[in-house]
């Protein structure tokens, strides 16, 4: 009986470290490559895919040109999150998508937008977030929170500017 809770014990504990070692887990600083590809996929061909927790905006659905990523540690934990954009004719970058490795879902498109409502990253690793409400425009200043998956609103006004990012080409 001893040998046999010795061996339920002993063979779990040896397999993980079998796996661990071999490298046949997958590795969580690369989380975001299935997300390029996807993004990738998208603007080249205009291909939404089937995975709905990963939106693209229709105003780079099928572009290709000029649209492409960023990696970039938002919050200094030290893993980069994926920021979806282009360089505007102003020589900003403007973002659509914000991808986060959320905790619980993976990959996630935590912060969206197009068609007016752009994303811009700004001095201090803080997001502008610009919305329009009717006729007005609402501007929200937000930093990235990876233990909450959260962005919190900060006071920005006047503090941070959007500046231009060298984006990956798709």
């Amino acid at each position: 009986m001893r040998k046999m809770i010795m061996w339920i014990v002993t063979v779990p504990l040896l397999l993980s470290a079998i796996f661990g070692l071999t490298g046949c887990r997958p590795d969580k600083d690369e989380w975001y490559k299935d997300a390029v590809e996807y993004y990738r996929q998208g603007v080249l061909y205009g291909k939404e895919g089937n995975n709905r927790q990963l939106d693209i905006s229709p105003e780079i659905l099928g572009k290709g040109k000029g649209v492409g990523y960023l990696l970039h540690d938002l919050d200094g934990d030290g893993r980069d999150e994926l920021l979806i954009g282009f360089n505007s004719a102003g020589g900003i970058t403007k973002f659509t998508n914000v991808v986060v490795r959320h905790s619980d879902l993976g990959p996630y498109s935590l912060l969206g937008g197009s068609n007016g409502y752009y994303i811009y990253l700004c001095n201090d690793d803080v997001l502008r977030v610009d919305s329009w409400y009717g006729s007005e425009t609402k501007v929200e200043y937000m930093k990235f929170n990876s233990k909450s998956n959260s962005f919190e609103v900060v006071n920005g006004a006047g503090k941070y500017s959007p500046k231009q990012w060298k984006l990956t080409q798709f």
